[in-house]
């Protein structure tokens, strides 16, 4: 009998295979690759999420002091066109005098507009500069990259129209970088704005755009799932691909643009091939002058004296 089961055994595949397997080590190093390439995967699936979000948020919200500012200010707080509430500077110079709004660059504030508001205000010029919508005391958590800035613009203008000690209804923009293009698409739509000044514009947005489909690696470029443009329209309730400068230049005529840029501006969203862009399309009259150094928005702290006296002119010329 003994023999008879010891022959049916060895017959039994299953019980033979049943016997092999648990014999067998356990596999974890395979688990452990597997879960390994899983966190990989979700890592390189979520890096067009993190970076899109990141590319819009401000965590930088410094509240300006006004006893920095080196001119007498007056805070004052209005509403954007779409209702954001922002925060800015009033320096009054005269009742009587034309009115410049002031338009900082990426994920800064009125701060970075100072050196301008100081050599306009002591030429004569009443002088606004606020914090754009997400930046310094403004409300909003995001930048929205020149896609609906241009409503804070507006905002402003509306703001200084309403004000009864503003004799002068004459108005103008200046912006540096980001704020450069905003000031062009809000002159774009405000025909009360009669002379602008826009330093180291961007033309569109293809250069934040084209990088959103890949990361650098190394030497390699390693290719992302496509959805951080949807991701950033979404987040900043607009296309991003339509915030074009370039495409609405012309519109300003016949109201006076003056570009400012440096010749060796290494800044990728702000080539000085993109200067030449704007002003082929601008309408008359228009004025262009290519500082020989600086860098980005660094002509007025590279050549201070002809950057003022040209800008002055400028003005003086147009309001």
């Amino acid at each position: 009998m003994a023999k008879e089961r010891e022959v049916q055994t060895s017959l039994d595949p299953t019980i033979n295979t049943t016997a092999k397997r648990a014999h067998k080590p356990f596999p974890i190093f395979k688990i452990l690759l597997g879960l390994c390439l899983v966190v990989l995967f979700l890592v390189w699936a979520i890096i067009p999420a993190i970076r899109g979000y990141t590319l819009v948020e401000n965590k930088r919200h410094f509240v300006p002091q006004a006893t920095s500012a080196g001119i007498p200010v007056k805070d004052v707080q209005f509403q954007a066109v779409d209702g954001v509430r922002l925060s800015g500077w009033l320096a009054l110079a005269s009742p009587k005098a034309p009115t410049i709004i002031l338009v900082h660059g990426f994920k800064e504030n009125r701060m970075g507009m100072l050196p301008d508001a100081r050599f306009l205000y002591q030429a004569g010029y009443n002088v606004l500069l606020y914090d754009s919508r997400g930046c310094g005391a403004s409300d909003g958590w995001e930048i929205t990259l020149g896609a609906r800035e241009p409503d804070d613009v507006l905002g402003a203008m509306r703001y200084l129209k309403g004000r009864s000690d503003l004799l002068n209804k004459h108005f103008g923009l200046m912006g540096n970088s980001l704020g450069a293009g905003i000031v062009l698409l809000a002159a774009a739509r405000e025909p009360a704005i009669l002379a602008t000044v826009a330093d180291s514009s961007w033309i569109d947005e293809h250069a934040q755009l084209d990088r959103m489909y890949d990361i650098p690696v190394g030497r390699l470029t390693l290719p992302l799932l496509p959805y951080e443009p949807a991701l950033v329209d979404q987040l900043i309730g607009a296309k991003l691909a339509d915030t074009r400068p370039l495409a609405v230049i012309h519109q300003i005529a016949p109201r006076a643009v003056f570009l400012i840029h440096s010749s060796d501006d290494q800044n990728a969203t702000t080539p000085p091939s993109g200067e030449h862009q704007l002003f082929a399309a601008a309408g008359e009259p228009k004025q262009e002058w290519i500082a020989p150094s600086g860098g980005h928005t660094g002509a007025l702290k590279a050549h201070p004296q002809e950057y003022t006296q040209r800008v002055l002119s400028y003005f003086a010329h147009y309001l």
